[in-house]
């Protein structure tokens, strides 16, 4: 396989993160607590009395730039910068056009009159993205009917009864997906590489490995952090604003030992359904013959992995 598009879109990636130029002058503390607020509807825990932007909204895509573009990065540690940069890039990916994330039921933190205002916004964002090509995978349409039918969104209801997903899961038939997924992995793994390079060394690790049984029950890499690490406060509202990849790289690693069989396992399957076009099956059965699990334990993984793409990088970095 070629390497020359790999260097040319690491080199954009790159260049991209060199020349945002930060004119502002926000303190990390600072740009946290506006990003806070501002994805404050995005919080599982969001308190009902707070005023909230609707995620991917105007006037939300406006204060998120906002905030991220007036952080004086003279004042940010290494870790800060990066995810700052990670930040910026994702706002160049087509993530504006799904605005309800799968991973979280927004209209739970909406009052009435909000509930309308995202349905509509949803539905307008929907069509839009339609035109262009940009779908909800079958997984995020199972979350989204659920979510809509439980807070009585009936316009929604009825649209989503004719949607038609994307017929994968991963990134990659996304346009532009590829390279939203690599922006994803040199994030999570704290440097350019080659997400055919990382998946062929997770293969060797995995493969020298007798099956284990890790008496897996869930995942969820913030309460692993927050078990077993000293938590470094991050920018990302998907993390809690826990910064998964600094939090690792200072925590203990004989502490992570337990985790390891299972996190370079689900890497593996992140890779291959982001980057080299797994199906679902093939997913799957890559899933069960490495770990033993229940039916549900193995859709909950694959939903982790579907939702928050290479997110699993952060931790399986510590073990290769």
């Amino acid at each position: 396989m070629s390497k020359k598009p790999f260097l040319i879109s690491s080199l954009i990636l790159l260049l991209l993160s060199a020349c945002t130029e930060q004119k502002g002058q926000n303190s990390f503390t600072e740009v946290r607590t506006q990003l806070k607020e501002i994805n404050a509807v995005l919080l599982a825990n969001a308190q009902q009395d707070v005023s909230k932007l609707l995620p991917f909204s105007e006037a939300y895509l406006k204060q998120r730039h906002t905030a991220l573009n007036e952080a004086d990065v003279k004042l940010f540690t290494e870790f800060q910068i990066q995810e700052l940069n990670y930040l910026i890039i994702q706002e160049r990916y087509p993530e504006r056009y799904l605005p309800w994330p799968a991973s979280i039921n927004v209209a739970n933190n909406l009052n009435e009159e909000q509930k309308q205002a995202w349905q509509e916004l949803v539905l307008t964002r929907l069509d839009d993205a339609k035109r262009s090509k940009i779908l909800y995978n079958r997984y995020e349409l199972e979350k989204l009917k659920t979510y809509s039918a439980q807070k009585s969104l009936s316009d929604l209801t009825e649209y989503l009864k004719t949607y038609k997903p994307r017929s994968r899961l991963g990134l990659y038939q996304l346009p532009n997906g590829k390279e939203w997924y690599q922006s994803k992995v040199n994030h999570y793994i704290g440097s350019v590489e080659n997400p055919q390079v990382i998946l062929a060394k997770i293969q060797d690790l995995t493969s020298d490995f007798d099956y284990q049984d890790n008496g897996f029950k869930s995942l969820d890499l913030v309460e692993i952090a927050k078990k077993y690490c000293s938590i470094v406060d991050g920018m990302n509202w998907q993390h809690e604003f826990v910064n998964l990849h600094a939090t690792f790289d200072q925590c203990e690693k004989q502490d992570l030992l337990s985790y390891k069989y299972l996190m370079l396992v689900l890497a593996e399957i992140d890779l291959g359904i982001h980057y080299q076009a797994w199906s679902e099956q093939q997913a799957m059965v890559v899933l069960n013959q490495k770990i033993s699990l229940e039916p549900e334990q193995a859709k909950e993984l694959l939903e982790y992995i579907v939702m928050k793409p290479a997110a699993v990088l952060s931790l399986a970095r510590v073990y290769f």
